[in-house]
């Protein structure tokens, strides 16, 4: 790992991934292409055999930078092939023309079909070892085994490793392939799925793979996952240059400290922290090989990138997937794995061992739900349109982030479902996060419904509890808020500081109770400046707690804290009194305004208490001073006043 160089922004990297039956030459044409032998263990040299992943790379003529990701080629081996053919931009498929196509050549190209891969070029090695007709009677076989495949039409290049003929032609196919394939996609959430880990001396931990999705620097913390180690990156590498930054789309070797080789194993996922969370149950639509079969909770082995776990399917609309047919599926996962939507996977039978079948991952967390509502949740989420899929993912309010991470959509395509979706009302701004307008209509009717409820049970209070609302609606603070707030704005939702209600509601008192209350009303106002306390309301005029709060809320009283009660002319007389007094003297005592007012300092103190709340008065020391300007005060007293009144 020496000194970091920087990427330029031209540099082109391109990753080729090799396929193939056993002994067909996959690793010789790759050493006679790149110099290097990308059979790296002792073992493949002694048996002449590939039985990992090897690497090897080189730069054409044009500039263009390639990566091979060798794999093997024996059925026995078929799980590390399909640890490293995950994230390519094209294959090329090897097939000796001594023996042409055999069991592996078409297990692989059933492999390359389910993981997406769709260009490539075909190598149809040995061609030293064969006269010209045997070898297009081996080009011949080859074309037909293409047939309604992804390689269907690809250029086939005759070639001999030994020789060296025809390897010029082929560097020129797989330049011309690899230059129609795509840009990488970058969603600003790098993933390099780990397929190897080792120690380096002086270097300590490094591990290799194919980057996704982003771009990763020197310096920066990472995640490992699953499991949540954090790590540093001390160094990069592309091609044993050192890098300050690796670019989605490369080779990369990273070299991570804070961690021991040990606690990673092929199947992690280097990531920023918190932008990859571990599933343990994923949802797609299974297409299954012509000649295969699923059957309903059948266990199978599932690959995802680099990673390998055992499942079991749940089959969503039948009991059984017979060959060549696909079907919504959950997939139970043994152990949790680090996958995301957009992702493709294969699944394979233990044993004996089959490839059975794959698909596109639609959902990283799917809901237990009705067989019916499953299937319509992922017609959604697998929608050409990106709308339609963000759509799916807002079921509950989510972070943009967060939503476009579970619908697989790139910042671009993001930001514009989400334009698309306010300005048409199909989208909702709910504080941070962002709901379907079907997912902002069920939070409504939620918190309608429980003002509604609460309006006929408890007629006297003024709503429902704001906070008991928020807790049986589910939403955090600052999103309830954004509720509470937009159906205020629509007329449907009235806020009543710390109680919700319908805008119709009004506290309802019985016939009884207005009685009660006419009562108490004409003994309040023989003497308003010594009003009865709660409980001689409650004792002598049948007034409880309850009834007291509903004719504040109503506006025929001031309640001032729980021990204080006020017609709404004494108040406003009361502070009247002590801001003309303060405009003159300046400073009021609880004494003065006892005697301006013919009040006792029982009920004095809880109405200057009431001018310190309001932000009318202040204390100091043992007076009170005036805050506002005395126009201003009486303001601001009055329509404290008129807003109770205008609750009634």
């Amino acid at each position: 790992m020496r000194a970091s160089v920087a990427v330029t922004a031209t540099t082109t990297i391109r990753v080729v991934g090799t396929a193939g039956h056993v002994d067909h030459g996959k690793s010789t044409l790759i050493t006679a292409l790149t110099g290097m032998d990308p059979d790296r263990l002792r073992e493949e040299r002694e048996r002449g055999m590939t039985i990992d992943l090897g690497f090897a790379w080189m730069t054409t003529p044009s500039g263009m930078e390639i990566g091979f990701v060798d794999v093997p080629g024996h059925q026995d081996f078929i799980r590390n092939m399909l640890a490293g053919v995950g994230g390519i931009d094209a294959v090329l498929l090897v097939v000796a023309a001594d023996e042409g196509v055999r069991p592996q050549t078409r297990e692989h190209l059933a492999i390359i079909g389910l993981l997406g891969v769709e260009r490539g070029v075909v190598a149809l090695t040995k061609r030293d070892l064969v006269d010209d007709t045997w070898a297009a009677l081996a080009r011949d076989e080859l074309v037909a085994a293409l047939a309604g495949t992804p390689l269907a039409g690809a250029p086939i290049v005759e070639v001999s490793a030994r020789t060296r003929v025809g390897l010029d032609a082929l560097v020129g196919a797989l330049e011309a392939a690899l230059a129609a394939a795509p840009a990488r996609r970058v969603t600003g959430r790098p993933r390099l799925p780990v397929d190897r880990a080792f120690t380096m001396a002086g270097f300590g931990t490094v591990v290799t793979g194919t980057l996704l999705d982003g771009d990763l620097h020197v310096g920066e913390e990472v995640e490992l996952v699953p499991g949540g180690a954090r790590a540093r990156i001390r160094g990069l590498q592309t091609h044993r240059r050192a890098i300050d930054v690796a670019v989605a789309g490369s080779r990369v070797a990273a070299n991570l400290s804070g961690i021991e080789k040990d606690a990673i194993e092929r199947g992690m996922v280097v990531s920023r922290p918190g932008t990859l969370r571990p599933t343990s149950a994923v949802a797609l639509r299974l297409a299954v090989l012509r000649d295969a079969a699923v059957e309903q909770d059948e266990e199978l082995k599932v690959h995802v990138r680099t990673a390998e776990v055992m499942a079991r399917v749940s089959v969503l609309e039948k009991d059984a997937i017979v060959g060549g047919e696909s079907a919504w599926v959950h997939l139970r996962l043994a152990e949790p794995i680090a996958a995301a939507v957009g992702d493709r996977l294969v699944v394979r039978r233990p044993s004996p061992s089959e490839t059975l079948g794959g698909g596109v991952i639609a959902d990283v967390a799917p809901m237990r739900t009705r067989r019916r509502d499953a299937i319509v949740a992922l017609e959604r989420r697998s929608a050409p349109t990106p709308l339609v899929r963000l759509l799916a993912s807002l079921d509950i309010p989510r972070t943009p982030s967060d939503a476009a991470e579970r619908s697989g959509l790139d910042a671009r395509e993001r930001d514009a479902a989400v334009h698309e979706g306010l300005a048409n009302g199909e989208i909702v701004a709910l504080g941070d996060a962002l709901a379907a307008r079907a997912a902002f209509e069920a939070l409504a009717t939620h918190a309608l419904r429980l003002c509604a409820q609460t309006h006929r049970k408890q007629p006297l209070r003024a709503g429902a509890s704001r906070e008991e609302v928020r807790s049986a609606v589910g939403l955090p603070a600052k999103r309830f808020a954004a509720l509470v707030e937009r159906l205020v704005a629509e007329g449907r939702l009235a806020d009543r500081g710390a109680a919700l209600a319908l805008p119709e509601h009004r506290p309802q008192l019985s016939p009884q109770q207005e009685r009660n209350w006419e009562r108490a009303r004409e003994v309040i106002a023989r003497d308003p400046s010594r009003p009865p306390s709660p409980e001689q309301l409650q004792s002598e005029y049948g007034l409880d707690r309850e009834l007291v709060a509903a004719l504040g809320e109503r506006g025929d009283i001031v309640r001032i804290g729980t021990e204080a009660v006020f017609l709404p002319d004494m108040v406003m007389r009361f502070a009247d009194a002590v801001v003309d007094e303060l405009a003159s003297a300046k400073t009021i005592t609880v004494s003065r305004a006892r005697d301006l007012t013919g009040s006792s300092r029982k009920h004095v103190l809880p109405l200057l208490g009431y001018l310190d709340d309001h932000g009318i008065t202040r204390r100091q020391g043992d007076d009170r001073i005036l805050v506002l300007a005395p126009e201003a005060a009486r303001s601001r007293i009055r329509a404290l006043i008129q807003h109770r009144e205008a609750t009634s």
